[in-house]
């Protein structure tokens, strides 16, 4: 990946619906040449996907974070990552046997049962599992959204119980 590929990641970052003409443009390369390397990127597994970032008042984001017992990572893992369409991301850090989860949904009924589901049903391979309610999102560059201040969520909840729930 060379300069221009990086400036047209940051470019589409941005705005993912930029045409091959307008990168071209900003670039000082044809609109052709563009979208070669917009494919090059695509096919290199550099670009993922597209996202449409869609504001709802009402969306509640909740954070999880999984710690695993030793040899449960994998059961763990493929149980949070098929059971339900609230999670919208799932990642592993260098922390061993840790599991991050974003969930979002318009009630924290069904965040708070998702948690609940996955304590009983993984909860012989759990050893920590946190779940918190987010506030307020302040930069999201790949979700479009900016910083707004006074755009504080009007709810809060932390399952506050030191690691299990």
């Amino acid at each position: 990946m060379d300069e221009t590929d990086k400036k047209i990641l940051d470019m589409i970052k941005g705005n993912a619906r930029m045409s091959f003409q307008e990168i071209g443009n900003q670039l000082g390369i044809s609109r052709v040449a563009a979208k070669k390397r917009v494919d090059k990127l695509e096919k290199a597994g550099i670009i993922r996907g597209y996202n449409t970032y869609i504001k709802r008042d009402d969306e509640i984001t909740m954070l999880f974070d999984i710690i695993t017992a030793e040899g449960a990572f994998e059961r763990v893992l493929e149980y949070v990552a098929t059971r339900t369409a609230y999670v919208r991301q799932i990642v592993t850090t260098h922390k061993e046997n840790h599991i991050h989860m974003v969930a979002v949904s318009d009630s924290s009924k069904n965040l708070k049962y998702l948690a609940k589901m996955i304590d009983k049903d993984c909860g012989d391979d759990i050893k920590e599992l946190h779940v918190r309610q987010v506030q307020e999102v302040i930069k999201d560059v790949y979700g479009g959204i900016k910083y707004e201040p006074g755009s504080v969520s009007n709810t809060s909840a932390d399952n506050g119980n030191n690691g299990r729930l």
